[in-house]
């Protein structure tokens, strides 16, 4: 059985195109909706092809426009994660992130994401990163969608691409390794991003304190050290 992601709109974005836009955004051809079936229910899926530097593996793209609260429990035993776009003038977003940070529970789904065209720095205006991460208790990731530039929906569906691709599935096939292997591994790289995180944390402390050439050494040794991180991921 593939893992299932299930997708619902609270806007004008539909599940289906946001199905079909992470499908292309991931590289794969955008083939005709599979049938699944999950007790006497069928529903349309896209099948999602995921390949990365340790795992390569496909998993099922659910849009679905009814009620979650009445999926068949065979479904959301199949489900692993939940996607949620909304319109950033939606006023009542917050009244329904309890619900779903509670179907996540009810439903030992581990990965949340909320999807919208465009975030605010100031609350006052719409809905900010932080006070939507912190309403929904930091259960769902957040992305931008889109901002000012011609180019943005396309990156940020990338962004939604790198989430999946993130995720050790439970159907995971890794080349010439095993799951503890690949574990070891991101312990590693998450070690390494908390020392980097303390180091640039230290920087800021003790920067003050430095003369200009000695804050513009040290941050070129900070830079080095990301770039470092980051060829080691390709």
């Amino acid at each position: 059985m593939k893992p299932v992601v299930i997708l619902i709109s609270r806007g004008e974005q539909k599940p289906d195109k946001l199905a079909r836009n992470i499908i292309v955004s991931n590289g794969n051809s955008l083939n005709k909706p599979v049938t699944m079936s999950f007790g006497s229910c069928t529903f349309a899926t896209y099948l999602c092809d995921l390949k990365t530097k340790y795992y390569e593996n496909t998993i099922a793209l659910l849009p679905y426009e009814g009620d979650i609260r009445e999926l068949p429990e065979d479904l959301l035993c199949a489900t692993e994660m939940l996607i949620v776009y909304f319109d950033p003038d939606d006023k009542t977003l917050k009244s329904h992130l309890s619900e779903y940070c509670s179907f996540l529970n009810n439903n030992d789904i581990e990965l949340g994401l909320l999807l919208t065209s465009k975030l605010y720095e100031d609350v006052k205006q719409g809905p900010a990163y932080s006070s939507v991460k912190e309403s929904c208790k930091f259960q769902f990731d957040v992305i931008e969608l889109s901002n000012n530039d011609d180019n943005s929906e396309t990156t940020g569906y990338k962004e939604v691409v790198e989430v999946l691709k993130n995720n050790i599935w439970s159907n995971v096939i890794v080349p010439g390794a095993n799951i503890d292997e690949l574990n070891d591994d991101l312990e590693e790289q998450l070690e390494g991003f908390e020392n980097l995180i303390t180091s640039i944390q230290n920087f800021r402390r003790i920067s003050s304190g430095m003369q200009r050439d000695q804050r513009l050494n040290e941050a070129e040794k900070l830079a080095d050290l990301f770039i470092k991180m980051m060829n080691e991921d390709k």
